[in-house]
């Protein structure tokens, strides 16, 4: 049985009798999303996206904001033979950003553009990231009310990313919702197909598909690749049916989190250029009694089809309770109808075919942003369970950055120098191997970035091959020890076995700053809001950027600090008329040379 819940204070009945909004979520019942955790010496680590985590608000709450909960307290170079075309260019419009203010509540500082996916065809390039402008609220009795929450956002290029055009990504017909987390590709025709998280016209959560027919100008309404309420980190890949090579296929992983507190790994199938999807699970791992071993928790799932075979690749992490985790790739040969996985053989690690690795970032408490692996700036405060609490913090995740060429493989991932998970010691480092048999061996890791003392960390790595099969380009974000962040772009011409320091390009223009995304609302760790109050705290940068190779060129597209916003002057806000940086996202063109 189906259920809309009911709003503590405002009855959906009275919401919906003024023509505003249709109601919450739904929840079934009988297939809710369970624990979103992952349990690392007695922590719980909280695993969902910002999506996911917005959902979770709605099912909980209702789409009614309450008068405002708490007063608060007082707020607390590379050298490269590699040239940048242009400067950089902001994708997003500034101008959609707004600030609403309403009697009684906190401002309400829309400006959080972040978490890139960008694909290219020709001289049209697709941007897509998750966005906060342009909510609409609304006051309606007890509280205030969202038209609508359109969180995935893209911006389309006709001229090779000189100039942008900005809008929102439509819905399943009849929702007002979709919760982000972009993924883009294209097929061989130019036909763009993006895929995120929203909710169908009753409510209930759901895995998504968006079709371009014009090169990626607009965008056709959502279509549902599978309502699964414990849906998160979907991802989309493009490519030829290796049985019928005229063909190309449209193919969707994502995790649903289970009530038992498990995960399974999922994939929707499309054969009609994202008309309809066939769906199933892939793989359901088991628990194991040996803490250090890979458990029945995965996702950051990344799938990649071989241009040239058709060989469907799906790289995810799987999760232990112990400070290392895993990197698995399944591998189908059949479009999906059968996997295997492909084999690492690392002497010591529990199975040939799990790739060990430990997470980049210190854990901290981000409180209602939940515990998590972050970077951060300026000075600390006691948090919960020991750990630390920054103003200026920005999550992080460990998404495998795969390709593959005519049985080539190349992976690139974010490994902490520390061997132990959260170690708030720690730096980070790019890593890099390669396999040239189709996953059967693979070469010794290599770091990608240059390695620098006044650099800290290297973290959500992006991965594209060039035209060349000897050119490789990685970018990242890197934190100097200062603070501040840029993105770099390492680049290889002998096929990932060198990035040498002289072929890496700072590709920001100038470092940025995080903006402050924990901020506390009482004198306590919790509760705690993101200058942005409709974003999760502790989400600035997003989870990943993006890179690819086209036309002769590298396009980054990445989440980015530089701009600044005021805040109002009010006496319920933390930052009450102060100045602080804010998200946008920005692109450039590099020379594939």
């Amino acid at each position: 049985m189906q259920r809309t819940k009911c709003l503590s204070a405002l009855c959906w009945a009275s919401v919906l009798s003024l023509g505003l909004v249709t109601p919450a979520l739904a929840q079934d019942d009988d297939d809710g999303p369970g624990p979103t955790i992952v349990n690392k010496g007695g922590v719980e680590v909280d695993l969902r996206s910002f999506g996911r985590m917005v959902a979770d608000d709605v099912i909980r709450h209702g789409n009614v904001l309450l008068t405002s909960d708490a007063t608060p307290v007082a707020s607390p170079q590379v050298g490269s033979q590699i040239q940048t075309r242009g400067g950089n260019v902001q994708v997003n419009d500034p101008g959609l950003d707004n600030i609403q203010i309403f009697p009684g509540f906190r401002p309400f500082v829309e400006f959080t553009q972040s978490e890139t996916s960008i694909a290219a065809n020709g001289r049209n390039i697709v941007a897509t990231y998750n966005t906060s402008a342009f909510q609409p609220l609304m006051q309606v009795p007890g509280g205030l009310v969202f038209a609508h929450r359109f969180l995935s956002g893209y911006s389309f290029s006709g001229d090779g990313g000189k100039t942008w055009t900005s809008s929102q990504m439509p819905p399943v017909p009849g929702s007002i919702f979709t919760f982000g987390d972009p993924s883009i590709a294209s097929d061989r025709n130019g036909n763009f197909y993006f895929s995120g998280l929203g909710a169908d016209a009753t409510g209930l959560f759901t895995i998504q598909v968006n079709r371009s027919d014009d090169g990626g100008r607009t965008f056709g309404p959502a279509v549902v690749v599978q309502q699964d309420n414990g849906g998160d980190k979907e991802w989309i890949a493009v490519g030829k049916d290796p049985g019928v090579p005229g063909r190309d296929n449209v193919y969707v992983t994502w995790t649903s989190f289970q009530t038992d507190g498990s995960a399974q790994l999922r994939l929707g199938k499309s054969i009609d250029g994202a008309a309809s999807f066939t769906t199933k699970t892939i793989f359901a791992p088991p628990t194991d009694p040996d803490p250090t071993h890979p458990q029945n928790s995965l996702t950051f799932s990344n799938p990649v089809v071989d241009s040239i075979t058709g060989r469907l690749y799906v790289p995810f992490i799987q999760f232990s309770n112990s400070d290392t985790d895993y990197i698995r790739v399944l591998a189908s040969d059949d479009a999906g109808e059968t996997f295997s996985f492909l084999t690492f053989n690392v002497p010591g690690a529990p199975l040939t075919t799990v790739l060990p690795v430990v997470q980049s970032g210190e854990l901290l408490d981000c409180g209602n942003g939940g515990i998590r692996l972050a970077i951060h700036a300026g000075a600390p405060l006691a948090g919960r369970f020991g750990l630390r609490q920054f103003v200026q913090t920005s999550r992080l995740v460990t998404q495998p950055a795969f390709a593959a060429r005519n049985g080539v493989l190349y992976l690139a991932w974010s490994n902490s120098t520390s061997s132990i998970f959260g170690d708030p010691s720690s730096g980070s480092n790019v890593l890099f191997i390669r396999s040239d048999d189709g996953g059967a061996t693979w070469t010794a890791p290599i770091q990608v970035n240059p390695s620098n003392t006044l650099d800290h960390h290297h973290v959500l790595p992006a991965l594209a091959i060039g035209a060349s099969p000897t050119s490789v380009h990685v970018a990242f974000y890197t934190q100097h020890t200062d603070g501040s962040v840029d993105v770099d772009l390492a680049n290889s011409h002998d096929r990932g076995n060198s990035f040498p320091v002289d072929r890496t390009v700072r590709v920001t223009s100038s470092p940025f700053v995080l903006p402050p995304t924990v901020l506390r609302l009482t004198a306590l760790a919790t509760p705690t809001t993101n200058y942005d109050r409709t974003i999760q705290p502790a989400y600035s940068l997003g989870e990943y950027l993006s890179v690819t190779a086209a036309n002769g060129s590298v396009y980054a597209l990445w989440g980015d600090a530089r701009n600044t916003v005021t805040e109002p002057v009010n006496p319920l806000s933390p930052l009450s008329g102060k100045t602080h940086t804010q998200q946008d996202v920005f692109f450039q063109e590099i020379k594939a040379q």
